[in-house]
């Protein structure tokens, strides 16, 4: 990684943590005055931000620990990812924040902190927070109940502004075929013609990882219990408008890049087919029939 790059999303932690208020009184910032430069400098961060989560802490507290530790985590720094990881598992894991307004604050905090450091980036465009918690997000799936409901709705929420759909009230996750409405606003040619490869990506991995962790996840039984809803495939004929739909993404976008020979765009073809249409019933034996030459059928990929 380029160290220039790497400074400055040094930088970017530095000025997250410096409008992250509640967190002013758990870590010695008298060294950081300008910014962070070190890997030691991220190190003492993480161990302050752990002892912090020894204590008594507030709601406010505990959502900017959130914010806090992804951005620690995806600094890029692969010497210090145990202690990181530590830190995010156990922020997600303090306690349990399954009240829905509890889970719509959190997430709201979250987005807006993660606007705020992508937007200091250079050249940055409107969906680079989103790629930085795309990065998180499996890792906070998997930390906790809570952690899972709060990256649906991320999730959810980078979908609604990708397709430009009306603002989200609440931020919270409700089933496939209300996000399912969302994509149906979208034309596949102007995804083609006007969207850049990352940003599309962006979108697909989005649905992609709500597919796998609402519907597709066996282990969802606390979340039921907790009274949410939405855990299961839509019914047939909604099943069958998303294959259809992301078949057409599909073949276009390779009949695209096979012509322009782009390794990136075919590889996000590969990605549909195994995170998506090979997963919902409608399209999975078609599609399997169509790549299984080269991958096991249900075998996921990364773009």
């Amino acid at each position: 990684m380029d160290s220039n790059f790497k400074n400055f999303k040094y930088m970017q932690l530095h000025q997250v943590l410096l409008k992250l208020q509640p967190l002013k009184q758990y870590y010695d910032d008298s060294g950081h005055k300008n910014t962070f430069k070190t890997q030691e400098d991220v190190q003492k961060i993480c161990g302050d931000f752990l002892k912090a989560l020894k204590k008594d802490l507030s709601l406010e507290e505990i959502t900017s620990l959130y914010s806090a530790a992804i951005m620690l985590l995806i600094l890029g720094d692969p010497e210090i990812q145990n202690q990181r990881l530590e830190l995010l598992n156990d922020c997600f894991n303090y306690s349990d924040m399954l009240k829905p307004t509890m889970i719509d604050y959190a997430t709201r905090e979250l987005l807006d902190n993660l606007k705020f450091a992508a937007s200091l980036a250079e050249n940055h465009t409107d969906y680079d927070y989103m790629l930085y918690l795309l990065w998180a997000i499996p890792h906070i799936i998997t930390a906790s109940e809570t952690g899972k409901m709060i990256s649906l709705g991320l999730l959810r929420a980078f979908i609604a502004e990708l397709t430009s759909s009306s603002p989200v009230v609440m931020h919270i996750y409700r089933n496939i075929s209300e996000v399912w409405q969302m994509f149906k606003t979208l034309k596949v040619e102007a995804i083609l013609d006007e969207w850049t490869l990352k940003k599309t990506y962006t979108l697909v991995k989005s649905f992609a990882l709500i597919l796998a962790a609402a519907a597709l996840n066996s282990n969802n039984a606390a979340l039921k219990q907790a009274g949410y809803r939405g855990f299961e495939l839509p019914q047939a004929e909604t099943c069958t408008e998303i294959s259809e739909w992301f078949k057409i993404l599909r073949n276009k976008l390779e009949e695209k890049h096979k012509a322009d020979k782009c390794k990136a765009g075919l590889m996000l073809v590969r990605f549909i087919d195994f995170n998506i249409l090979n997963l919902l019933p409608e399209a999975g034996n078609e599609i399997a029939s169509e790549a299984g030459n080269e991958a096991v059928r249900n075998k996921r990929i990364s773009f």
